[in-house]
């Protein structure tokens, strides 16, 4: 009798606790088409990178227009050319994101916005690709298991929205967002680590009839 009461006072716990620990794993996994908070604080975090025109270039400084300060300025940019840091060319006329450290004015890293614009093709057979497009919009060309939606440069690093091809998505906020590693970048060829995979990209001009 002692050990049936002993059970019977166990068992009504024993299933509160099974059902509070499948309720707390159920909530850790976000299904797809829900709302993502990495999109949310993304946009919440401050940038302090500046957007600039580059004006003229000497062997240790840039001259620029900042479009976030609204003035003229100068950067030191050996350090990050010496680190590899320094991601497309230096061309006057061109837009940039500078990552810079504070007071001294010395670029840690320099993304040239302007070439990183356009349509960069992965798989040249298939015409499979790329498109950044000139205000932060994305979009596949020819992609079947993934939809870029969106790109955002931010404190020096380069972020990808994106969904599943099968994802139904009504929302940015509902996105999957990633950091895509930038292994080298330059006028006409670009490589990305993103999500594991490599994209060897080369920029696709149309030409002319």
């Amino acid at each position: 009798m002692y050990y049936r009461l002993i059970y019977v006072l166990a068992l009504p716990l024993y299933i509160l606790l099974t059902v509070t620990s499948c309720t707390s794993c159920g909530d850790s996994r976000r299904k797809p088409g829900t709302i993502n908070p990495l999109v949310q604080q993304l946009d919440e975090t401050p940038d302090t990178a500046e957007l600039v025109t580059l004006n003229s270039i000497t062997n240790d400084s840039i001259y620029v227009l900042s479009h976030t300060r609204r003035r003229n300025e100068a950067f030191a940019y050996n350090e990050a050319q010496a680190n590899g840091m320094v991601y497309g060319t230096l061309k006057e006329g061109d837009k940039y994101s500078i990552y810079a450290q504070g007071r001294t004015k010395t670029v840690k890293i320099a993304i040239n916005v302007t070439e990183l614009e356009g349509r960069w093709i992965y798989n040249q057979a298939e015409f499979r690709g790329i498109d950044f497009n000139n205000r932060g919009g994305m979009s596949s060309i020819n992609t079947g298991d993934i939809c870029f939606r969106e790109w955002k440069l931010l404190n020096g690093r380069l972020y990808i929205y994106y969904v599943d091809a099968q994802t139904v998505a009504d929302n940015r906020h509902k996105y999957e967002v990633e950091e895509a590693y930038i292994q080298l970048f330059n006028h006409d060829h670009l490589v990305l680590l993103f999500k594991g995979q490599t994209y060897d990209c080369q920029k696709y001009i149309k030409r002319k009839l």
